[in-house]
């Protein structure tokens, strides 16, 4: 499933306010997503902002995660700063941003493999 949507972030795009706005649209998120790609990042998950000295993800998403749908593997960038990739050992984090910061396409592409699931 495929989400373009971020907190209020200084009036970029795609933008709803905090709270139950964006927890109407991550409730739209089905429960049995194995792969979840969303702009924005859950909160506390490569979503550090040094400039700001903040954390910027969001709250709503991260619950809705890591309590309901619990994926393989969530995909997401906005976050330039937060290039990288992190697991809660039930769902792999990825921030795929391709720019920096300053917005150069500098950053590789991050290729990893997820597990075949078990035969029955």
């Amino acid at each position: 499933m495929f989400v373009l949507l971020t907190p209020w972030y200084y009036g970029w795009g795609f933008n709803l306010p905090r709270g139950q706005a964006l927890l109407d649209k991550w409730n739209q998120i089905p429960d049995n997503t194995d792969i979840l790609v969303t702009h924005c990042p859950p909160l506390g998950f490569l979503d550090w902002v040094p400039k700001k000295m903040q954390r910027v993800g969001c709250m709503e998403l991260l619950n809705t995660v890591q309590r309901r749908v619990q994926p393989k593997l969530h995909v997401f960038g906005h976050i330039h700063e937060g290039y990288g990739m992190m697991t809660d050992g039930t769902t792999t984090f990825v921030n795929a941003s391709a720019c920096t910061v300053n917005f150069l396409p500098m950053n590789a592409p991050i290729v990893f493999d997820l597990p075949n699931p078990r035969a029955t």
